[in-house]
């Protein structure tokens, strides 16, 4: 099954995968529909950890502790792709799912999809529509930088394994040139403003 993999060096804040979000999971379907809107529903947020960023949003973990811990039955897994789906209308917004999740990927708030405006739990879906149509998730494909990959799970758990223990016998893996100025210039930037310059 495929999922989304971070590469969280390679991720340089840019927040492109928000915005595609945004749009994919707005009813008008467009950046001009989606900003301002309180009720646009964003599954991935980048955070930010001192000089780094981290894209975070759903891992669609198999087992899955928000599936066992959901009372009313909103989230069930897709039985295609595999991913963990959320139905709003069986949503009470008790928050459990939220409690046992380890990735803190759900947050809660009045969407386009909950019924009469009231807060419901919402996920990243992994674009289940648009994965079926042969497509990849809206945020993978805004990612300009590679720091998310839409892959098979045991391809990619593989080759990191394989990295790692590269990396473990060798030595640092060196990042593009381009790629770690880029990290470099942001580190200054950091301790600079907190340095109050």
């Amino acid at each position: 099954m495929k999922r989304i993999f971070v590469d969280y060096k390679k991720c340089l804040a840019c927040k492109a995968c928000e915005t595609a979000c945004a749009v994919r999971h707005h009813p008008g379907g467009s950046l001009l529909a989606a900003l301002g809107d309180d009720r646009t529903e964003v599954n991935v947020r980048v955070l930010g950890i001192d000089e780094e960023a981290f894209p975070l949003s759903c891992r669609h973990c198999d087992p899955a502790e928000c599936l066992d811990a959901c009372p009313s039955g909103a989230l069930s897994r897709d039985p295609e792709n595999g991913a963990v789906i959320l139905d709003p209308a069986r949503c009470k917004a008790c928050a459990m799912c939220a409690m046992v999740c380890p990735f803190d990927a759900i947050s809660f708030k009045a969407t386009h999809r909950s019924d009469y405006g009231r807060d419901v739990a919402h996920k990243c879906d992994l674009c289940t529509p648009r994965v079926r149509e042969g497509g990849t998730p809206a945020c993978v494909e805004a990612c300009h930088s590679g720091a998310l990959v839409f892959a098979e799970y045991g391809a990619v758990r593989a080759e990191r394994a394989a990295k790692s223990l590269r990396h473990y016998l060798l030595g640092r893996e060196g990042l593009p040139p381009g790629l770690e100025l880029l990290r470099e210039m942001r580190r200054k930037e950091f301790a600079r403003r907190r340095g109050g310059e």
